[in-house]
C-alpha cells in the first residue's frame, strides 16, 4: 500500500517520532536522578533535527541540550528554549562529566534516540521507500550494475525508489534486507545512486507499496541497530546519514 504521507513527490523518507525521544528522556531522566541528562544534539541531533530534537528532549525532563559547537546553540534560543546549552567538548555520549548529586552530569547520545538494545528505549527515525517498478527474470538472469546477483530460478523483483545518494550505503548490496509485504526481502545486485531491486521469489509486490529498511520493533519492523549490525556500522553513524540526505517527517 503507498503512503501517503510521503512529502510532495518523494519517494523515500525519514520519520521521525518526538514522543520516543520524549518518552527516552523520561526514562532516562528518572534512572539518573538526581544527575542532569543533557541531550546530545550533534550531527543534527543524530540526524532527526536538532531544534525538534531539542523541544522534545525538553519536554521529557533534560536538565542540558549539548551542541557541537556554540553557535549551533543560536537556533534554539531563537525558539524560546531556555535550558542551558553547552558545547559538546568536554562531554561524553554515554557517561558523565565530574560531579556529585545534581551537578553531576550524563551526557545522552544514542540512547537519547532509542539506539541500543533496551526495551523501555525506543527508536525514533524510521526510514522506508516505495516501490517504483516491477518486474520478473528467469534464471541465470543478472540484476542492476555489474550483474553482481543472477537469478537462481525464475523470480519477481521489484525496484525500490532509495539509494545511496538517499544515504542508503552501497556496503548493503547484496547484503540488506528490506521489510515488504510482511517479509525481509534482500537486495539483489548492487543498490545504486536512487534505487535499489529486491528479490521477491515467487511473492509479488505492487507499484506504491512501502519497503520498510529500519522502524519501530513493536510493529514487527526490523531496528536501527540490526540494520547497521548488517553492515558493520554504528547505528548512529546510519541515522545520522540517513537524516541529512532524505526528506525528513517529524511528528
Amino acid at each position: 500500500m503507498s503512503d501517503a504521507r510521503m512529502p510532495g513527490s518523494a519517494v523515500c523518507v525519514a520519520r521521525v517520532d518526538l514522543s520516543a525521544i520524549r518518552d527516552n528522556t523520561a526514562v532516562l531522566t528518572r534512572r539518573i536522578a538526581p544527575r542532569r541528562l543533557a541531550a546530545d544534539l550533534a550531527a543534527d541531533g543524530y540526524g532527526h533535527g536538532a531544534l525538534a530534537t531539542a523541544l522534545a528532549a525538553s519536554e521529557g525532563g533534560a536538565g542540558l541540550l549539548v551542541v557541537s559547537e556554540l553557535e549551533d546553540s543560536r537556533e534554539l534560543r531563537d525558539s524560546g528554549i531556555v535550558i542551558d546549552v553547552v558545547a559538546r567538548r568536554g562531554l561524553s555520549s554515554s557517561g558523565t562529566e565530574r560531579g556529585s548529586g545534581e551537578d553531576e552530569v550524563y551526557s545522552a547520545g544514542a540512547v537519547l534516540y532509542g539506539l541500543v538494545d533496551d526495551p523501555e528505549l525506543r527508536s525514533a527515525m524510521r526510514v522506508s521507500a516505495l516501490v517504483v517498478g516491477t518486474k520478473t527474470i528467469e534464471a541465470g538472469e543478472g540484476v542492476s550494475y555489474g550483474y553482481t546477483y543472477r537469478a537462481a530460478a525464475r523470480t519477481n523483483l521489484a525496484l525500490v525508489g532509495i539509494g545511496y545518494a538517499d544515504g542508503l550505503d552501497r556496503i548493503a548490496s547484496n547484503v540488506g534486507t528490506l521489510l515488504l509485504g510482511g517479509k525481509p526481502r534482500k537486495i539483489a545486485g548492487r543498490v545504486a545512486m536512487n534505487a535499489l531491486v529486491l528479490d521477491l521469489g515467487d511473492d509479488s509486490a505492487s507499484v506504491g507499496d512501502e519497503a520498510v529498511v529500519f522502524g519501530d520493533v513493536r510493529r514487527g519492523e526490523p531496528s536501527a541497530l540490526s540494520w547497521a549490525a548488517a553492515l558493520g556500522k554504528s547505528a548512529a553513524e546510519v541515522v545520522s546519514v540517513f537524516g541529512q540526505h532524505l526528506p525528513r517527517i517529524s511528528s
